[in-house]
């Protein structure tokens, strides 16, 4: 069974921040496998204890990173399904937005990169996104969900039926970010196309059961 994973409630003391942003600016320069606690100590100004105590094990970290990172991504999102009148149009409009800053995401594409590198411990960061992504894909999906439902109150789904239908959309996201085959545009058109064929599915059924 799942967790939900409310990203709003993340911690966020300023020297919580201060070390996620140490650390992604070490992955950045020269990559996961070159992030230590004895760096962030002196990079923040603190002790290796303090570190250890602020954001737990280099995996904890690791998960802190990615989980920031996305609670942007979302708030994109929100954004994005807000100013659309119509969900098809929201979901074109906010998928080929998070495909687009994906492209330019310097730390996105530092992990992304690790997908050739011969240094194990550079995967780690990319495990998050790819065969560990069940905590990304939740959270993910409780955002978009509750967001979905906010701004577009007539749709012909149940609640799983919706929850559903958001995974779906989220998967196929995730896999265009980690592996991109299509422009963002392209591929926001098609997973667009998907919803907009569930809804017309859902409607004909609708009409049939009256």
């Amino acid at each position: 069974m799942s967790v939900e994973i409310d990203l709003r409630d993340r911690p966020t003391s300023s020297l919580r921040e201060r070390l996620l942003d140490a650390a992604k600016r070490l992955i950045e320069q020269s990559g996961w496998a070159s992030v230590t606690m004895a760096k962030l100590a002196a990079a923040v100004g603190v002790s290796r204890q303090t570190v250890h105590t602020e954001v737990g094990t280099k995996h904890s970290l690791a998960e802190s990173l990615v989980l920031r990172e996305l609670e942007e991504f979302l708030a994109f999102v929100r954004e994005r399904l807000a100013a659309e009148s119509d969900v098809v149009e929201g979901v074109r409009s906010a998928c080929q937005g998070i495909l687009e800053q994906a492209e330019t995401n310097l730390l996105l594409r530092t992990v992304l990169g690790s997908i050739r590198s011969e240094n194990p411990t550079d995967d780690e960061l990319l495990k998050l996104l790819t065969i560990e992504s069940g905590m990304i894909v939740d959270a993910a999906v409780q955002a978009v969900r509750e967001s979905v439902a906010e701004n577009f109150t007539d749709l012909p789904f149940s609640e799983s039926e919706l929850t559903m239908a958001v995974e779906a959309m989220v998967r196929l996201v995730l896999s265009h970010v980690v592996r991109p085959s299509k422009p963002p545009l392209e591929a926001a058109d098609d997973i667009a196309r998907l919803v907009e064929l569930a809804l017309d599915g859902a409607r004909a059924n609708a009409a049939r059961a009256s």
